[in-house]
């Protein structure tokens, strides 16, 4: 006890690092979806730039709701 330090980059610099990595993976994940949703409707000669904002504003919902109502 005589001897501890402050470590401000200790367990809570090792949490923010997790959580950024998980923010910038679901965020590629996110985009990969949206950009696959706008060519699959693209190619069904759907509306796709509407499923593209509706992908990009409800994530994977907005993709399962795709799913269920493309040709």
């Amino acid at each position: 006890m005589l001897f501890m330090t402050y470590d401000p980059t200790g367990m809570l610099g090792g949490l923010l690092i997790i959580y950024v990595v998980v923010l910038v993976v679901a965020l590629i994940i996110s985009l990969a979806l949206a950009i696959w949703v706008y060519k699959d409707a693209k190619k069904r000669d759907m509306n796709a730039a509407v499923w593209l904002l509706i992908v990009l504003v409800t994530g994977c919902l907005g993709c399962i709701i795709y799913l269920v109502v493309r040709d």
